[in-house]
């Protein structure tokens, strides 16, 4: 439920930063729209125990910026990155741990090939005591930790 609140925020986020600007997202299966236009995509969620009640959900997402014809992605960076910094998640600010420009590392890659990276830390308490043992993490090798 944490993660789509997350998601929800950041598209909010974009939509009243950059209203002229649509927003697709990698897990919806819409056509692409002309340019310009972001595409996001989740990278990464996990949760990370701090405590027993306690536990640090971590999201990085990818925004890949499609510019018009003629405008480059410099055009919007600065405006970009400071939109990301902080988000509303559930009515509580939500301050991002990392915000950056990424670009690819192959040769030849444009600069306008890369994407915006955004990663959020929540830290977040369980309110129920734990009576079932917990899920063991299977190490490769076939070992238990």
């Amino acid at each position: 439920m944490l993660t789509q609140h997350i998601t929800d925020a950041l598209a909010s986020r974009l939509n009243s930063s950059f209203p002229g600007i649509p927003l697709i997202s990698k897990e919806d299966a819409v056509p692409i729209p002309e340019p310009p236009y972001f595409h996001t995509e989740l990278a990464l969620a996990e949760f990370e125990p701090i405590s027993q009640r306690r536990y640090a959900a971590r999201f990085r997402f990818r925004i890949f910026y499609k510019p018009a014809a003629g405008q480059p992605v410099a055009g919007i960076m600065d405006e970009m990155l400071e939109s990301l910094t902080e988000l509303e998640v559930e009515g509580r600010p939500c301050r991002a741990a990392a915000v950056a420009w990424e670009r690819p590392e192959r040769e030849g890659a444009a600069a306008e090939d890369g994407y915006f990276r955004a990663e959020y830390v929540i830290q977040v308490s369980s309110d129920s005591a734990e009576s079932v043992p917990k899920m063991q993490t299977l190490q490769q090798g076939g070992g238990l930790k």
